[in-house]
């Protein structure tokens, strides 16, 4: 039978596009990894990861795990080179897993060991902060066959064990850190970390068990000794750099680029290097000299304050002298810690309560009135974001008389109070307690915002902070009426009287401030309101009772 000379030609198109089909199907294997690697060297990574993926595809269910090692070997660093770094650390962790003996391999590449190296402690460090705390230690302990002398590895395995609550495995991984490099400050500050974490349930041995706090104060005290240097050698190449000598200034200097880096804006850290130094030439070398910086004095800001709350907790658990001393301790080491970041509040609570323990309620005081002073700000401090904030508040929330800020608006907040001072971030809360009482409430005004703050501090941290101001201020004031200081103490009381309210509009629940302010009420002259006072106390304690 005869067939158009159209229908031949079809028919072997169909049969040169079979075989083409059954050419590509059949391309060996050698010839598949050879052309992808000559890809790899001339710079062609996708069209490298291509051929790659395509080798495993047409034969990775059929090759020895050595041969699908190195499959995936190339795969992760053809990810690494395209700084796909997640895909790159899944990579080179199967390839190891299948063939040990290709950590050897990329060790004596000195590109492929900075290529893993780097996605895969770029990925367990990004594991760690989303507290994926498996991966985070999956993709480190690759890291540390790679090259098992880098303390940082040590330490975010450390810190993943910590937050897993896997004491052993975190105290055995600092002493191995130590056992590399003994003045490794991260992996006596680890050490400290066990003996501050580990429950008391867990401690078998008793002797241990009481020991545990001078156990963790000297760990800690190592840890900060070492930080300590580590300022004092950042801060010499501060001066080489900047040609200066004046130990005062340098100091000054040093502290303003940690300021400027705690702002997480580079550009902040860049204006000042180039407008407030007139250093824009040295501008490399002082951003990484800024870096050193920051780091050691974050470290030191938190070493100490862990150690200070240990200290308080060792004070809580003894008696009579031996509590004094800890907790004299603590009052020392968080006063330490806010040199190093005086923007910490939570060493600056603290601080307040040690304080507070030992009966210095001035200091106490002024410990916690720099709290609220940091960390809330008044509305009017926020004009440009005043319609936004006011747009928050609702008739449902009016009634609790705070709201949380959502992202976008909170981001916005901090970049505003960062440019008016506060050197803290956070500000996530916005109140408006003199709204809670308000009768047919519908929308907040322009003339509701001067009473309306925010604050980093959510509502019952907010409500203990001015307790224990309004209570340490009380005392205070009442001592200096019992030293005839009367104009001295009544003003105090007034201060008292102000923060105790405050107490109360957060919570009109809270006895303890209704109680003090019977006290405070009653030595300003101030009797019916002494007297109310003292009923809703009663009141309250009787339920709590």
């Amino acid at each position: 039978m005869l067939t158009s000379r159209s229908t031949r030609r079809a028919a072997w198109a169909a049969i040169i596009c079979l075989a083409a089909t059954a050419v590509a199907q059949t391309v060996p294997l050698d010839a598949l990894l050879r052309g992808a690697r000559i890809h790899y060297q001339g710079g062609r990574y996708d069209r490298a990861l291509e051929q790659f993926e395509k080798a495993r595809q047409q034969y990775g269910q059929t090759v020895d795990n050595n041969v699908r090692a190195e499959m995936e070997l190339w795969i992760a660093l053809c990810h690494a080179q395209l700084k796909r770094h997640d895909s790159a650390a899944i990579g080179f962790v199967k390839a190891i897993g299948l063939d040990s003996s290709l950590a050897g391999k990329i060790r004596r590449d000195e590109s492929w060991l900075y290529f893993a190296g780097t996605s895969l402690l770029h990925t367990a460090r990004e594991s760690y902060e989303t507290a994926d705390y498996d991966a985070a230690v999956t993709y480190a302990r690759t890291a540390l066959v790679l090259d098992p002398t880098k303390p940082q590895i040590y330490s975010l395995i450390a810190g993943a064990f910590s937050a897993q609550e896997r004491y052993e495995e975190m105290l055995a991984t600092a002493r191995s850190m130590i056992s590399i490099d003994t003045s490794s400050a991260e992996a006596y500050g680890l050490i400290g970390l066990y003996f501050l974490q580990k429950p008391d349930s867990l401690w078998a041995d008793p002797a241990l068990k009481r020991g545990r706090w001078d156990s963790t104060l000297t760990y800690y005290r190592h840890a900060l000794e070492i930080y300590a240097r580590r300022a004092a050698e950042a801060r010499n190449s501060l001066g080489t750099t900047l040609k200066l000598t004046d130990k005062a200034q340098l100091a000054a200097i040093a502290e303003s680029l940690v300021a400027k880096s705690r702002s997480g804006d580079p550009a902040v850290l860049d204006r000042y290097i180039e407008q407030g130094l007139k250093a824009t030439k040295q501008r490399s070398e002082l951003a990484a000299i800024a870096a050193r910086l920051f780091f050691t004095y974050t470290n030191l800001n938190v070493t100490g304050s862990r150690a200070g709350s240990a200290m308080l907790r060792a004070s809580a658990e003894t008696r009579g002298d031996t509590a004094e001393r800890y907790r004299a301790l603590a009052e020392s080491l968080f006063i330490d810690a806010l040199v190093w970041n005086p923007a910490d509040f939570n060493s600056l609570f603290n601080l307040g309560i040690a304080r507070y323990q030992a009966r210095s309620d001035s200091l106490a005081a002024d410990a916690f009135a720099r709290v609220v002073a940091g960390a809330t700000a008044p509305l009017t401090l926020l004009e440009a974001l005043q319609d936004s904030l006011l747009a928050l508040v609702t008739p449902a929330n009016a009634a609790t008389g705070y709201a949380q800020l959502p992202p976008s608006l909170a981001g916005a907040v901090d970049s505003i109070l960062f440019t008016r001072g506060f050197a803290a971030a956070g500000f996530s809360w916005l109140y408006f307690p003199q709204l809670k009482d308000r009768k047919d409430f519908i929308a907040a005004g322009p003339g509701d915002a001067p009473a309306m703050f925010v604050s980093i501090e959510n509502p019952s941290q907010l409500e203990n902070i001015y307790l224990l101001l309004g209570v340490s201020q009380t005392g205070h004031g009442l001592a200096l009426l019992e030293a005839k200081r009367d104009s001295d103490g009544r003003a105090v009381l007034e201060k008292a009287i102000a923060n105790l309210l405050m107490v109360t509009r957060l919570n009109p629940a809270n006895a303890e401030s209704w109680q003090n302010l019977v006290h405070c009420y009653r030595e300003t002259g101030q009797k019916q309101l002494a007297l109310d006072a003292y009923a809703k106390y009663e009141r309250l304690s009787g339920k709590q009772r």
